[in-house]
Formats: C-alpha cells, structure tokens, sequence
C-alpha cells in the first residue's frame, strides 16, 4: 500500500507539472479539477486537510472569476495557487503517512470491518480524533500530533469491533426485537430466553476474540433460529385467544406431521377419526415390527459374522465382536491400512527428498545473501574512498539505507543553480551511484536556521530538486527511481549556534534507499 501511494503521489505530481505548462488558459481548469479530485484516492483531505482546502478554495475562487469574467492574469494567479496547494497536499500526505506509520493500522481494520457503514458515529467520531493528528503533523508539531494519533487507537479499535458486532450479529438483534413485538415476552418467553442467551454468549465470544468468526455465527444462527421460533410460537398462541377455530386449525396441523411418519412407514392414513392416542398406537405398532424384522436382521448378521470371523482367521488376523457391518468394516479398514502405510513410506521419500531439496535451496540463499552483503560492504567502502572529508561523507541510516552527506556540494546565498563549481564534486557522486544501478534514491537539501524557515524550506527544496534534475539528465535516471524533498533547518546535525554547526546543516543528501 505504501509503494502503491509514492508512486500515485509521483503520478499526480507528473500530473500538476504538466498543467503547469499550460496554465495560462483557464480551459485547463478541469485538468486541474483532475489533478485535485485524485488527492482523494491518497486520502490527502485527511492527512493533508489544511493544503486540501486551500487548493479547493483556490479552484473555486478560481471558477468565479472566469464566471465574472475578471483578468486573465488573476484567473491565472488563482490557478497556480491552487496547483501549487495540490502538490503541497500531496507531498504532505506522504510525509505525514510516514510519519503516523504506527497508527494506521488500527483505522484500516476499522475501515476494513466497514465500520463506516456498519457503525458511522463511532467511526466518524474516531476520524475526528485521527485528523486532529494530521493536523498538527501538516504544522509541523509532531509530538503533538502523535499524541493525538496515540488517543486514536482505542477509538478505532472499538469502532472496528462494533462494526464486527453489527455485521454478525445484527440480524439477531433485528428477529430479537421482532419477537417481542410479537410478545414472546409473554407467550413463549423461555424460547425467547434462548434467543437473548446465544446473543449474549455471541457477544461474549466477539468480545474475547474479535475474529472468531466461525464460532460466533454458529452461536448467532441458534440466536436468530429460537428468536424465530419464539416469533412463531407467540404468533400462534395469540391466535388461539382470538379465535377458537384456530385450535382446529393447530390439531390439523399436528396430525399432518404425524401423517408423515406414517406415510415414511408405509402407512397412507392413520386413523385420526378414533382420536388421537388411536393413531398414536398404530405408529407405535408399526414401529414394533421394525424391531421384530430387526432382531431376525441381527440374527442374519451373527450368521455373516461367523463366516466372516472364519476368513479372518485364515488370514491371520484377529478381530472381536459378531456384527457382520462393523467387521466388514475392520476388513476395509486393514486393507486401507496396508494401503496407506505403503502411501506413508513413499510420502516420507518425497518428504526427505523435499527437505533435501530445501536445504540445497536454503544454502543457496545464504550464499547468495552473504555474497550479496560482502558486494555492498565493498561498495560502501569503495563509496567511502571516493569522497574526501571536505566533499562529504558515507553513511548508513537507522533503516541500513546509505547516505552521501555533501558538505562540499554549497550553493551560492539564495541559489538553487548548479555551476561548474559543482560538477567535480557531482561527477564523484555519480561514481557512487553508478555502484547501485536499481536503487531507489531520495536528494534531500538542508539549511541552518538563519533566516525565515519559509524562505528556508523552499530553497532547500529547489536545490534538491536542482541536484535531482542534474542527475537524472546526467546519468538517465528514470523519473519513478528518484524524488527530491526539502527539510530546511528541520534535521540539523550540528549545532545553529557556531558558524562550523552551521555548515554541516547547510547540505545535500542523497539517500540509495535499501
């Protein structure tokens, strides 16, 4: 999920930079339109609302004044402003992701559990805690908003488990409230207390283990059946008290059930007409001689059995009891046996040949990784003597990525332009990354704090892109291998208070991401 976000962001910033050529006439306001609407798909109006807005408030304003038909140079101004919130709000989205990563989790099961359909106060609720962490992140107040991320957790938590809970047991709940509408409460109140006890113990089951999905819907299906049968019961004894001629009906009812035990007995018409116990006796007749024509059938099997215990004995096997089934049945059973011990043996074959196989396999692998390993070690090494102190440094981040720290790559005051000065410096560097010829790269620019930190963060911003459009012509670098971002005096590694902290803050990283 996270490839696929860079690479849309990297998309829709292809996108913005292509409207940009031709934004000089406003019939490039639906591609605009395009370029917004798609922030969707990334969830920038959540993780990016403050630059979201404004890029729709712009493109509104924007409309308008094409409406009124005011000067081409303000529609103009209106839609540049409004592209340039959007790439803001993209880039935004992707930083405050990275930066919120730990708490996503718990908002993407919520959504996955369909709580926003399921249980929308309860998720609406937690997506306003969430976006209030967002927030902050897009100002810039971390701390703060991982602290508003941390209070989000339980409220999403909860959220997907109550979504959980509707989803399985909503439609119980529903026959539930259908069967004391019915009053079951007071006609069948014990199957009603069925009904209200799996609910219950559903309840529990979910509460325990959420994604116990197996027990709790068989549980929740004897809920949802007692509750309909309370339903029904109630239903009936309610149409006894209102009419007397439903008893008929129910005592018709309860023949036509017997019938078909009869009919299953062969016999076509029990004789009601002498009442009930009558047809009850001659059930109880029929069901006689089933056991007389049984204990003749058992007599029939000791005779088998016998003949059966004396084949057995030929073939030296040792068997009890004297049902003729059960020892037809142990008889397929050895022979299923001998047959699947032969299947067993040739299955540990193929497993020992399958384990064989794996470890040639897993040998392989680590020989592969280690030769994997010591290459990029002699990389890093051979990285780390091309570049002199004052040129910069090689290192490896907290996440094992390596890091060309270019303290020899200065730039003029208020410049972004690469010179002749640079290219000694850059040719080194493309030496570097010529070792990693399918790497991922990230060109970062830093400042020290002197000055204002909007001026800052722009200028670190079109150095890195200077130096990220310097290699990509240099070299060839397809678009999708590298970004650029600018961080301003925000990751200083040495102290703004001396004029040697200044100079290490004042830099260009690239990244070879792992």
């Amino acid at each position: 999920m996270r490839k696929f976000t860079i690479s849309f962001i990297i998309f829709a910033l292809s996108l913005i930079a292509a409207v940009s050529i031709s934004a000089q006439d406003a019939s490039q306001l639906p591609e605009l339109q395009t370029i917004i609407d798609s922030t969707l798909l990334v969830e920038a109006h959540i993780f990016a609302p403050k630059a979201y807005e404004k890029a729709e408030a712009k493109l509104a304003e924007a409309k308008r004044a094409i409406e009124l038909k005011k000067k081409q140079k303000s529609i103009e101004k209106l839609i540049a402003e409004s592209r340039e919130y959007a790439e803001n709000a993209l880039k935004t989205t992707a930083v405050t992701k990275q930066t919120l990563a730990e708490y996503l989790k718990p908002r993407e099961l919520a959504k996955e559990a369909n709580a926003s359909v399921l249980v929308p106060e309860l998720y609406q609720k937690a997506e306003k805690q969430f976006t209030r962490a967002t927030k902050k992140v897009e100002e810039g107040n971390t701390k703060d908003g991982l602290k508003e991320a941390e209070k989000s957790i339980a409220m999403f938590d909860n959220t997907e488990l109550q979504a959980i809970k509707k989803d399985i047991m909503g439609a119980a709940a529903k026959l539930i409230d259908k069967a004391f509408a019915d009053e079951a409460g007071k006609y069948a109140l014990a199957t009603l207390d069925k009904a209200r006890t799996a609910y219950t113990k559903c309840d529990k089951i979910l509460t325990g283990d959420r994604y116990n999905r197996e027990e709790s819907l068989e549980v929740i299906k004897m809920s949802e059946y007692e509750a309909k049968h309370a339903s029904n019961i109630a239903r009936s004894v309610r149409s006894l008290e209102r009419n007397d001629q439903a008893w008929e009906k129910l005592i018709l009812l309860y023949e036509i059930e017997m019938q078909k035990v009869g009919n299953a007995l062969d016999m076509s018409l029990l004789p009601f007409d002498n009442g009930p116990m009558a047809a009850a006796d001659s059930l109880t007749a029929a069901v006689k001689r089933l056991k007389s024509e049984k204990s003749q059938l058992e007599k029939d099997n000791l005779e088998i059995s016998e003949r059966l215990k004396t084949a057995f004995n030929k073939l030296d096997i040792s068997v009890e009891g004297d049902d003729a089934v059960k020892l037809s049945v142990m008889l397929d059973k050895a022979v299923g046996e001998m047959l699947n011990e032969r299947e067993r043996l040739s299955n540990q074959l193929d497993a020992k040949a399958a384990k064989l196989q794996e470890l040639e396999s897993t040998h392989e692998q680590i020989a592969s990784e280690l030769e994997m390993r010591q290459q990029r070690e002699d990389k890093l090494r051979n990285a780390r003597s091309i570049l002199n102190p004052t040129e910069g440094t090689v290192l490896l981040n907290a996440t094992d990525d390596i890091v060309l720290r270019l303290f020899g790559l200065s730039f003029a005051s208020g410049s972004s332009e690469i010179t002749n000065v640079h290219v000694p410096l850059l040719e080194k560097v493309k030496r570097v990354l010529n070792m990693f010829p399918n790497s991922r790269l990230m060109v970062e620019g830093h400042t020290d704090d002197l000055g204002e930190r909007t001026t800052n963060m722009r200028l670190s911003e079109k150095r890195a892109l200077a130096v990220m459009q310097y290699l990509r012509e240099a070299m060839s670098i397809p678009a999708e291998r590298i970004q650029a971002i600018g961080y301003g005096p925000d990751k200083p590694i040495g102290t703004n208070t001396t004029k040697e902290g200044r100079a290490k803050n004042r830099r260009i990283d690239i990244i070879i991401l792992k």
